[in-house]
């Protein structure tokens, strides 16, 4: 790699807030030896090399292989070939050790970087280890003859469970046991491309019978130039993973806001994002929440129901632009009115 590849690297992951102090002191050692190598992606040029690895999720859980020699259940990944990138390294050794087909989260060409963890390899190697996060969908891994056959889903738990340290602070970083973890903040300029990936895996997820009238590039660009910098859109983010997106508005009718967007990554749902998602629009509102849903995603009417919600209103979907009959949810604040957060 260049060295403006190798710069572009260190800075990546000198913006990394480490999970836990093994993150960090292995951020450290990093870029001391980043700086120290002469040909720092090479296995052949120093024992000490970085390497990729991707921590594969889903509405499953993770997938994790049993690694042939140490005998480990680990997640994939390995050296990086010459002129290769480290994350399409990652995408390449998910490919080849599961058999699953991988897309990166963060985007439609670079999966969003999550870990690095410094540990001895084999040969009296030493990997300074990147970890990119991708999504499978629901199907059973399929490694190639040559690959460890012993490839699964674990739930988070299990996962965490059976990992060596190194992996299991990130995984316990990647799955939100409580509303502390979750981190929402503003969407700015540089989250767009993650929000629209998230946008589009979660509609095809939640609603797949509902066919949206416009192309997934269409969806990228509105997103990038509209619903980003022009609308008040908020993120969730969980160890510097945006996993959950809210949009707000003014209520058209009467005090309170409307709530436009809130979608989840699917590997993240039923795991509290949506409920700190909910709850931040609630602080948000002097009055009350409203949004519409497609009465077929029965799996979002009970989410709302939970948080309070109650559905108002039905339509035959002839008012939308996908023509699917649909549902007006309101949610009332109960007590004394409280302004919103500044």
């Amino acid at each position: 790699m260049s060295a403006v590849d190798r710069a572009e690297i260190a800075a990546e992951v000198a913006r990394r807030h480490p999970v836990d102090e093994r993150e960090r002191t292995s951020i450290d050692r990093f870029l001391l030896e980043l700086d120290r190598l002469d040909e720092p992606f090479s296995e052949r040029s120093d024992p000490t090399h970085v390497t990729a690895s991707a921590i594969i999720v889903g509405v499953r859980g993770v997938v994790l292989h049993k690694h042939k020699r140490l005998g480990l259940w680990l997640q994939p990944g390995g050296h990086i070939d010459p002129g290769e990138a480290p994350w399409q390294a990652a995408v390449r050794e998910a490919q080849e050790e599961t058999g699953l087909p991988v897309v990166p989260l963060a985007g439609p060409t670079r999966p969003a970087l999550v870990h690095v963890d410094v540990h001895p390899g084999p040969r009296g190697h030493t990997h300074l280890d990147l970890r990119y996060v991708l999504v499978a969908d629901d199907v059973e891994p399929a490694p190639g003859a040559g690959e460890s056959q012993d490839v699964r889903w674990f739930s988070w738990d299990d996962a965490i469970a059976l990992s060596d340290p190194g992996l299991a602070g990130i995984l316990r970083a990647l799955a939100p046991s409580d509303a502390g973890t979750v981190v929402v903040r503003r969407a700015e300029a540089a989250d767009a491309t993650a929000v629209a990936e998230l946008y589009l895996r979660s509609r095809r997820h939640a609603v797949p019978t509902v066919v949206s009238p416009h192309t997934d590039d269409d969806v990228r660009a509105w997103v990038a130039a509209h619903l980003v910098p022009e609308q008040e859109t908020w993120v969730a983010e969980l160890a510097g993973v945006v996993v959950g997106v809210l949009t707000l508005s003014a209520a058209p009718r009467g005090s309170g806001l409307v709530v436009d967007q809130l979608y989840l990554d699917p590997p993240w749902i039923g795991r509290g994002v949506g409920a700190v998602l909910v709850d931040h629009a609630k602080q948000r509102s002097d009055g009350g929440l409203e949004l519409w849903t497609f009465q077929v995603n029965a799996a979002a009417r009970r989410f709302y129901a939970r948080q309070g919600f109650v559905e108002v209103d039905w339509t035959d979907g002839a008012a939308n632009e996908e023509h699917e009959p649909d549902v007006r949810c309101r949610w009332v604040r109960r007590g004394s009115v409280r302004s919103p957060p500044s």
